[in-house]
């Protein structure tokens, strides 16, 4: 028999999900990728598709991790983190990019991204954040 480990905060509640994704009909690759792979325990509570709309819903819904799609703003793919961490310094941000190594990638860990990486190990990064009591 197996044991599903579900994701909490230090507070022991769910880990609350703003999911920040380009703009498209329907639910995006993220939240497929969360319903599919994450662990019991974490809410979707807000969904952005702008900076602004992000911003918005941050301080609205006040998430316990903020996922974000670098593709968002494809010029300037983490500014965002550094806006975030800059007006909620206590926010939790998970930056998903194209490639480890790219300059988005670089970018959202030197502007202060908590985790960094693909859509293949969101999974991976949500139980880490959680293991560690960051969120």
């Amino acid at each position: 028999m197996s044991q599903t480990k579900t994701l909490t905060t230090e507070r022991g509640t769910p880990l609350r999900l703003l999911v920040v994704v380009p703009e498209q009909e329907g639910e995006s690759a993220v939240e497929r990728h969360l319903a599919r792979t994450a662990a019991p325990g974490c809410e979707v509570i807000g969904r952005a598709f702008t900076e602004t709309q992000a911003l918005h819903r941050y301080f609205q819904c006040v998430p316990d991790v903020v996922i974000l799609d670098c593709a968002v703003v494809p010029e300037e793919p983490a500014r965002l983190v550094g806006l975030l961490k800059r007006m909620a310094p206590g926010s939790c941000i998970i930056a998903l990019v194209g490639a480890a190594d790219s300059v988005a990638a670089c970018a959202a860990r030197a502007l202060g991204a908590d985790a960094v990486g693909l859509l293949d190990d969101l999974s991976g990064l949500l139980d880490k954040l959680a293991a560690a009591d960051t969120v």
